[in-house]
């Protein structure tokens, strides 16, 4: 297992030997322009004007290309810290590269690791960070492990509730509560249940009852009083 300062420090300078490649192409590509356009001027014995404009391309070429050089780096590099979780703190610190190295360095990157109360309710491995890498769940070469040996291994990883979750919870149960007392109310006061004489709907559907008073068009004349009963 790979320490994530180490793995930082590993993928920070090969950032830094492919930028260096970058820009050593664009100062390549930039000459080789700048011959080009000499050329092209004293070959064709261009004006002023022509000369700027192709002056002008080629210089766009270059910042254009440089731009992307740019922008991709900084992708890779927000993959990096979020593959890393590092702290949201760091991740927008405009210099966030040279802090991340110097922890790393210093052996203090867990520092910028993001905290257990941040991430309270996200389980967690003992064997730490993986870089990135897993086994496929379909690979023939893997043991075969029984659940039930495992019982007991995620309990308490998840923290306590936060005062608008516990709030939530809260509704939640006494939702339940009271929608049970409302079906159990409503099967009591069933005609059906009460002629049939049982006391719950499951046990009349176990009985011939439904097909004893079977109606001809019950299901239309039900959705048409639903549509009645619907505003307009």
């Amino acid at each position: 297992m790979e320490n994530p300062g180490d793995f930082f420090i590993r993928h920070y300078f090969a950032e830094e030997k492919l930028q260096r490649q970058h820009r050593l192409y664009i100062r390549l590509l930039a000459s080789i322009l700048t011959v080009f356009v000499f050329a092209v001027m004293q070959m064709y014995r261009s004006s002023l004007i022509e000369s700027s404009i192709f002056a002008l391309v080629s210089i766009s070429i270059v910042f254009f290309i440089r731009f992307r050089s740019i922008r991709r780096a900084r992708e890779r590099e927000e993959a990096l810290f979020n593959l890393l979780e590092v702290d949201p703190a760091v991740f927008d610190h405009p210099s966030r590269m040279e802090i991340a190295l110097k922890a790393a360095q210093s052996g203090s990157f867990q520092t910028l690791l993001v905290s257990k109360t941040q991430r309270r309710n996200r389980g967690s491995d003992e064997k730490g960070f993986t870089s990135g890498k897993t086994a496929s769940l379909l690979d023939s070469a893997l043991e075969r492990r029984d659940a039930s040996l495992s019982d007991g291994n995620f309990d308490g990883l998840e923290g306590d509730l936060r005062p608008s979750e516990l709030l939530v919870s809260e509704a939640n149960v006494r939702y339940e509560q009271i929608a049970r007392q409302r079906w159990k109310d409503s099967e009591s006061n069933d005609q059906d249940l009460i002629e049939a004489g049982v006391e719950r709907l499951g046990d009349l559907v176990r009985t011939d009852w439904f097909e004893k008073n079977a109606k001809d068009g019950a299901v239309e004349a039900l959705m048409e009083s639903k549509s009645d009963d619907e505003p307009v």
